[in-house]
């Protein structure tokens, strides 16, 4: 290796071990106390809120059905997709695509474009994020949800500086993945070879060996690497001890708020007449049926998941 590359390797490391998140985030104590106080009742209440959504989307999905030219039944999701569909002419997603503007493609449905003002925007962090939220002002904490919604913000809205944030207010940090313990290494080798052309990567083995020998994943400090790790196909128990829960899947691309042993994931790029807009499934990725769910060039196989302070 020449000087030059050398240098350019040793800034590149350096940029590496000094990157964090932007600003800091930080709790008083008596934030803490009443957080740790109320994080039952707000849990409950972000559960509520999760399935206020499950029973919106299904309601409205099933009163809202028409048959195409061919005859074909379709129907409309209530919920559509940020990086997707916008109510703003002349939008663009971050990477500068132009975003599809729902009035328009509601007319090219044959339908009313007035349908718009009953539907609503959704993504997986922004689902997460809503039903945060109403747990927080419901029990009070206002104070310190503003400070948890400012620093995600300064954050590019990342599930991972949410999942932070969460854990410097008590929230604790577990790592997941379904590979059995005496395959993990194989697992992650052959899951980074499928995905080192996907948009969504895992990067499945450095996490691993960083979570396990530094006890960190991206910036964020792992509490605990065993309870969730190795199930397979059979649901981690922990998972029903708690209302609401928040996980995400290859360093934050993808995010799931969860209800007990349920994952609930919005989706920011499908059809409006897509049902699995919204998609209620059981935490068992490897399992059929199980979530966070996989597509062709999807499949989430491993991640972080932080829990309330129960």
């Amino acid at each position: 290796m020449n000087i030059a590359a050398i240098i350019v390797f040793s800034v590149f490391f350096t940029s590496l071990v000094n990157a964090s998140y932007v600003g800091e985030i930080s709790f008083d104590n008596e934030e803490l106390r009443t957080h740790q106080q109320m994080a039952y009742r707000l849990s409950k209440a972000s559960e509520r809120c999760l399935n206020s959504y499950k029973n919106d989307h299904e309601q409205f999905y099933r009163r809202n059905c028409w048959r195409n030219s061919r005859g074909k039944k379709f129907c409309l999701s209530k919920y559509y997709g940020d990086r997707r569909y916008t109510m703003r002419r002349g939008s663009q997603r971050s990477d500068g695509k132009e975003l599809e503007f729902l009035p328009d493609v509601l007319r090219s449905l044959g339908l009313n474009p007035l349908y718009a003002q009953h539907m609503k925007q959704i993504s997986c962090v922004g689902l997460a994020l809503n039903c945060l939220e109403e747990g927080f002002q419901k029990t009070g904490q206002n104070k310190q949800w503003a400070k948890i919604k400012r620093f995600v913000k300064a954050n590019n809205v990342s599930g991972m500086a949410l999942q932070y944030a969460l854990s410097k207010i008590g929230w604790r940090t577990y790592y997941w993945n379904p590979s059995p313990y005496w395959k993990i290494e194989e697992f992650a080798k052959r899951w980074d070879h499928e995905e080192r052309n996907w948009q969504s990567k895992g990067y499945h083995l450095y996490r691993y060996n960083r979570v396990i020998n530094q006890g960190r994943y991206w910036f964020n400090t792992v509490d605990n690497s065993s309870d969730l790790v190795g199930f397979d196909r059979e649901q981690p128990s922990i998972l029903k001890r708690f209302p609401f829960w928040v996980g995400t899947a290859h360093t934050g691309y993808h995010v799931f708020p969860g209800t007990q042993g349920s994952v609930v994931e919005a989706h920011s790029t499908r059809h409006i007449t897509a049902f699995d807009n919204l998609e209620f499934s059981p935490f068992n990725p490897f399992a059929p049926g199980g979530g966070p769910k996989w597509t062709n060039t999807e499949k989430y196989r491993s991640g972080l998941i932080v829990f309330p302070p129960l």
